[in-house]
């Protein structure tokens, strides 16, 4: 049903070699009100694997809905080890505020030698919102909103401090980064919790500039959980119903057994403070009982919940799309009515065939009603063959699909732009070299035919 010539553009957006890192991964797409298109992604310096590695997060940014973009920008590192032992800003989302124009990006931030299996517990914070850290010894200090360093047992003021880049300074004497990889050997430098950490930056100005990291730990993790991550893709702004204004971010995190439950964060004052709203495993029924996130085990490990994809509903209503251990080779969903707070019965949506892979959810208008596109791998076992799905009913039913990229098909971004079209930004892993590739589609949805190939399918799209 998808014409060859509704895609009006193709093109390797980051490609291994780019701006000095082996490979890219982990796609995100935002279309800002001003009209500047942002393609983010992990730039992985060493390899493409996850954390523990050095990861930065990189843009690139289009005004001219994706016909010519800008050269790779950097938005976000951490200054410490080079290679598999560096820190890393993981696997973010993107949002716009409506309402001030401003963009938040969130990602995961891992100290050097930390990946999502080798977290501490806890949130790096102690009760006054002061970040711990530690010597080799593992004595516990904090650290101050100006960078005086105090020991955390005692509150005694010590030589210590630390800037905003992280840098370590024993009087005058310029030591290391806390975000280094743990080594004892070092016998005056500090170092951060060796755990996760949920971090935002922002910018005021379509993505030319960016702020320093915002901490949220403090804010949205409980001392049980280690690793912390994010939806990847896309974060929300809701438009209906009791809680329109609030922005939204699906997250992830691993309890101290080690399995998976995902929720979502919500800032009601425009990004300046969040709440973690529960996990769709909180009270989840199983047999005779219930499970929470914080007990989930070995015996229950099918009821790990991953990377996940929120929609808002004409009522005000959420729905919550998620990758899922179950089994079944499909996505799970939820809905939530008091704007992700909690959610209801998990249910598995049977036509949304997935490899336990994350995947992309975009809304859209048609005749005043909401429609959903669907984009991942449409396969059971394989990331491969990525199909985006047509629902012209909000999901109830899905009445077309076409074949985007056959072969391999991994993560995935999108969103609407103008004059009938959507953007897509999507993985692909090259059998040449085995790297990974991010390749940008531009559809135009008017050629997008009904079945007998004779309508256009969105032919009173209202975008």
């Amino acid at each position: 049903m998808l014409m060859n010539e509704s895609v009006l553009k193709e093109e390797v957006l980051f490609k291994p070699g780019d701006h000095q890192s082996s490979a890219f991964r982990i796609p995100a797409l935002l279309y800002t009100k001003k009209k500047t298109l942002i393609a983010a992604a992990d730039a992985r310096m060493t390899n493409q694997r996850d954390n523990p590695n050095e990861i930065k997060n990189v843009i690139r940014r289009s005004f001219d809905q994706g016909e010519t973009w800008d050269p790779i920008q950097t938005t976000i590192e951490f200054l410490g080890d080079k290679g598999i032992n560096g820190p890393a800003a993981i696997d973010c989302s993107l949002v716009q505020d409506q309402l001030n124009e401003r963009i938040w990006l969130l990602y995961s931030h891992s100290p050097g030698g930390i990946g999502a299996f080798n977290s501490w517990i806890g949130t790096g914070y102690d009760q006054q919102d002061r970040k711990i850290v530690y010597n080799r010894h593992y004595y516990p200090y904090v650290i101050t909103n100006d960078g005086r360093v105090y020991t955390k047992d005692d509150e005694t003021l010590t030589d210590y401090r630390v800037d905003t880049g992280g840098y370590v300074f024993k009087g005058e004497r310029r030591l290391g980064t806390i975000y280094e990889k743990f080594n004892e050997l070092k016998e005056e430098q500090l170092y951060e919790a060796s755990t996760s950490y949920l971090q935002l930056i922002f910018s005021d100005d379509e993505g030319h500039s960016w702020s320093n990291p915002i901490e949220l730990n403090n804010q949205v993790k409980e001392e049980w959980m280690s690793f912390i991550g994010t939806g990847p893709s896309r974060g929300i702004q809701l438009e209906h119903g009791r809680y329109q204004g609030r922005l939204l971010f699906p997250i992830y995190f691993m309890n101290k057994s080690g399995f998976f439950s995902c929720s979502v964060i919500y800032s009601d004052d425009h990004g300046q403070t969040w709440q973690r709203g529960a996990s769709p495993n909180d009270g989840r029924p199983v047999s005779l009982s219930d499970i929470s996130t914080e007990n989930l085990g070995e015996a229950l490990k099918k009821y790990e919940l991953t990377e996940s994809q929120v929609i808002e509903q004409l009522d005000g209503s959420l729905m919550l799309y998620m990758r899922n251990h179950y089994g079944k080779g499909c996505v799970a969903k939820t809905i939530s009515r008091d704007g992700g707070v909690s959610w209801g019965e998990i249910t598995f949506e049977e036509t949304l065939i997935n490899p336990v892979c994350q995947f992309s959810v975009l809304p859209y208008r048609v005749d005043n009603q909401q429609g959903l596109f669907f984009l991942g791998p449409r396969s059971t076992h394989n990331r491969e063959n990525g199909v985006l799905l047509f629902s012209l009913d909000n999901g109830l039913t899905w009445s077309g699909e076409q074949l985007i990229e056959q072969g391999s098909f991994i993560y995935s971004a999108m969103t609407v732009l103008e004059h009938g079209m959507i953007g897509l930004l999507y993985e692909q892993q090259w059998s040449s070299d085995g790297l990974i590739r991010l390749i940008f589609k531009k559809i135009d949805l008017k050629e997008i035919r009904n079945e007998a190939g004779e309508t256009p399918l969105f032919e009173s799209l209202q975008l």
